[in-house]
């Protein structure tokens, strides 16, 4: 689907918004939605083709996310569309007052008035239809996808809301502690929404739910997480859920203090021919066995190791070897005292020259 043939079904010389587009259709989608509409009908009435590449490109969406804007054009009347093979066609229509809803038949979903007894294992895919009811409804979930378009830089996607409600509906994360969250990750140059889900599962996990437990927790995240990265010489002092698991048993599980698993770092800087946290949680799991929690502890056994090791080094036994006898040598051969030596041939020479 490369071009969307486009055409408009009435008479128009200039660019124009009508009230009613203004004051009803604004509302109710994700925001890109009513964008994707007036910078393609500005480009009709130049008389240019829009590419769907041109679109998603522009906005930074995926095709989908364009054809899905296009969908709720049509459902709310503003525009018609006709699909050949893989082409699609879009004509705009007269912008017309939309016919009174009765909001109360619509079904309201209720915003945690009672807590799931087990949340799914997987995050729920909720409707476009779904996400403009709860925002239509919902102060604070509009105000929590305009922080969440502030924090990310970027307008959200119907996916992106997908994501950030999963946190609130899903998860059970108070707004703020959501915020919070999008915040503190964004401030660290972690915009990747894929990346927040997982911080957010984790906080979930770790039943942080108000902003006070949010806040010390990250304090003890940049004390303890940072440190250990640092120690192991890893530039991005942010680790990865997969690195924070990892560390969180060292300390939560084991309960090993920080001077002893930066001793542990420490070792295996001057051991491992490539340091790395797996080396590290070898070293700690060892020391967990046999009860070491301190410093002094680790010093200790380093010296009982030694003593070990030396009693196991195999001493030189190894006999003098005896020398060997032939018809030349039929005597046992020792040290010579070459001082000795000069004294006889003196004599022989002595008694040469008087004879």
């Amino acid at each position: 689907m490369s071009v969307i043939q486009m055409k408009l079904g009435y008479k128009n010389t200039a660019l124009e918004l009508p009230y009613l587009f203004i004051d009803h259709y604004l509302t109710g989608c994700p925001p890109v939605y009513p964008l994707i509409y007036i910078f393609s009908l500005r480009r009709l009435l130049d008389g240019d083709d829009v590419s769907m590449q041109e679109i998603s490109g522009h906005f930074q969406l995926t095709d989908t996310d364009v054809v899905n804007a296009w969908r709720h054009w049509e459902r709310v009347g503003l525009v018609q569309i006709d699909e050949k093979n893989n082409d699609i066609s879009v004509t705009f229509l007269p912008v017309r007052e939309p016919e009174p809803v009765d909001i109360i038949k619509e079904p309201v979903p209720q915003l945690l008035e009672a807590p799931l007894p087990e949340l799914p294992e997987a995050r729920p895919q909720y409707t476009v239809q779904e996400l403009s009811v709860y925002r239509t409804q919902s102060r604070e979930i509009e105000r929590l996808f305009a922080k969440a378009e502030q924090a990310l830089g970027k307008l959200l996607t119907y996916n992106d809301m997908n994501v950030i409600f999963g946190f609130y509906d899903w998860l059970r994360l108070p707004l703020e502690v959501i915020e919070y969250l999008l915040n503190y990750c964004a401030s660290h140059n972690h915009r990747s929404l894929r990346y927040m889900e997982k911080c957010a599962i984790d906080w979930a996990e770790r039943d942080i739910d108000d902003l006070e437990k949010a806040i010390t927790y990250v304090h003890t995240f940049d004390k303890n997480y940072r440190s250990i990265l640092k120690r192991m010489g890893k530039l991005s002092n942010f680790p990865t859920p997969a690195q924070r698991k990892q560390m969180d048993k060292w300390i939560n599980e084991m309960h090993m203090p920080l001077d002893v698993v930066l001793e542990a770092c420490d070792k295996t800087s001057l051991t491992a021919e490539k340091p790395s946290l797996s080396y590290v949680d070898k070293i700690l799991a060892k020391w967990h066995k046999a009860g070491i929690t301190t410093l002094e502890a680790i010093k200790q056994a380093d010296n009982d190791f030694a003593k070990q090791w030396e009693k196991k080094e195999p001493k030189d036994t190894a006999k003098p070897q005896k020398s060997k006898t032939n018809r030349f040598i039929n005597f046992d051969q020792r040290e010579n005292d070459y001082t000795q030596i000069e004294q006889l041939e003196r004599q022989n020479l002595l008694q040469h020259l008087k004879g």
